[in-house]
């Protein structure tokens, strides 16, 4: 039985901060009905840590698209 060619699903494509910045927007206000600014000073505040993700779906998608941090990203850079 012949296989047939895969093509490959996707691949990485680097954005910049700017167009990172935008995505963040337009999904916090989607999902918490708040910009982008207010979702990162909330963030490092705390703010979200104790909502579940059954409570607030979409929190989880934004934590992982809110910014790490100079430190965490230097260090990333570092190891690579």
């Amino acid at each position: 039985m012949p296989t047939a060619k895969r093509k490959p699903s996707g691949c990485v494509q680097w954005i910049s901060s700017k167009k990172m910045a935008k995505l963040l927007d337009k999904r916090s206000r989607s999902i918490l009905n708040i910009s982008g600014k207010t979702f990162i000073r909330n963030h490092k505040k705390g703010k979200y840590a104790s909502l579940d993700a059954d409570d607030c779906p979409g929190i989880v998608e934004l934590a992982l698209l809110a910014p790490a941090g100079k430190r965490a990203g230097t260090i990333a850079r570092k190891k690579s």
